[in-house]
């Protein structure tokens, strides 16, 4: 790299602490924050200077004095200078958020699903002039897909229950919209937005698998988002054991992984009561209903604790339309894990519910866009 470029990288890196330092300690002043830096003051003012006309960052007012001296005054993080665009595309449903740069949602909207792209792009163009969000002020659009996305290029890979074969997404979508579009795949970003918005803070290490009309799972390791060689890392629905080989269960069924064969909905509907009826008779002491949910508990904990002691995640979420029914059981879950794994480790509900995938889609533009030059040119 040139030295030329090594100067605009340092001083990216800098724009970057500066504003990160103001939006988790506000209100600071630009004293404060060249101290706790280590950097000088004319250069903290400079890039400040360049924040407030961005509008990122707002003066508050004066603070208190240091040491006895004049007073500073103090900045704030403004999280409506900026929002993002999330769209969780599912087998049924298309869920669209609009978010300021907190993640608060300022639009929300569900659809029926549907696989054309031009009716996708409609969909979202109604929302953004719906929404009366400043168009120049969103900072990117972001897409939850339920297949294996190549999210770098923008390639889909597999998306089967859409029925699209192998196109680049992102080519199709981004001449439609003046700003930057991502895709990823739609459990990884659900566990991207349970990170972000889902609990009190936010965990680094996460493993977070879904359980719905289908399974699949995410891993976040040092707060990076694990896709894998052939972005299929967390395809966690064609796990399988020894017990599953020696009792002939081997393989795929229709392209249904073993482990999804006996933990997702349709498995738990096998005598015709859906998820949350069957976890309900569960708890009023239905036998009939017993030895499904018992054996749900074993292979989700003996799962999740083969997960753990791969992974050592701080967290483990389990998120997903099963997941709403859950709370009867999840104390057995955790049981399980600290009975087959010396690993500790913290066994969790997903909190965002259906939300999750659209706000991880922003979580993941968000994420993208951080030391690209929209924050900090």
């Amino acid at each position: 790299m040139s030295k030329t470029g090594n100067l605009d990288l340092i001083k990216r890196l800098n724009r970057s602490l500066v504003l990160e330092t103001i939006r988790n300690e506000q209100p600071i002043s630009r004293a404060i924050v060249a101290k706790k830096l280590g950097l000088s003051r004319s250069t903290v003012t400079l890039m400040v200077n360049d924040l407030l006309a961005k509008k990122f960052v707002i003066e508050l007012g004066l603070g208190d004095s240091i040491g006895g001296g004049r007073k500073g005054i103090e900045l704030g993080f403004n999280p409506k200078s900026g929002f993002g665009v999330g769209v969780d595309i599912g087998r049924t449903k298309i869920l669209v958020v609009i978010t300021d740069l907190d993640g608060e949602i300022v639009y929300r909207k569900g659809f029926d699903s549907t696989n054309s792209i031009d009716g996708i792009i409609q969909l979202i163009k109604g929302c953004i002039e719906k929404s009366n969000v400043d168009i120049n002020r969103i900072l990117g659009l972001g897409f939850g897909l339920p297949g294996i996305v190549n999210s770098l290029t923008g390639e889909i890979i597999e998306v089967p229950l859409l029925n699209w074969g192998q196109f680049n997404f992102i080519e199709r979508i981004k001449p439609f919209f003046p700003f930057p579009v991502f895709i990823n795949n739609d459990v990884n970003c659900a566990a991207l937005g349970e990170r972000w918005l889902g609990g009190k803070e936010k965990i680094d290490d996460m493993f977070f698998i879904a359980i719905g009309s289908g399974v699949g799972s995410a891993i976040i390791a040092k707060g990076n988002l694990i896709e894998g060689h052939g972005f299929s890392a967390g395809e966690i629905n064609h796990y399988i054991d020894r017990e599953d080989v020696k009792k002939g269960r081997a393989g795929s069924r229709n392209g249904v992984g073993v482990f999804e064969q006996q933990v997702s909905g349709p498995a738990l509907s096998e005598l015709g009561y859906p998820p949350s009826e069957l976890f309900s008779e569960y708890k009023r002491g239905n036998e009939e209903v017993k030895p499904i949910v018992e054996n749900f508990i074993l292979h989700l904990g003996t799962a999740i604790s083969n997960a753990v002691t791969l992974l050592n995640p701080q967290k483990v979420v389990i998120g997903g339309g099963v997941s709403q029914s859950l709370d009867v059981v999840i104390e057995q879950i955790r049981d399980w894990v600290c009975k087959l794994i010396p690993i500790p480790t913290e066994v969790e509900l997903a909190c965002l519910g259906s939300d999750a995938g659209a706000l991880g889609a922003v979580a993941n533009v968000f994420a993208k866009l951080q030391d690209s030059e929209i924050f900090y040119d």
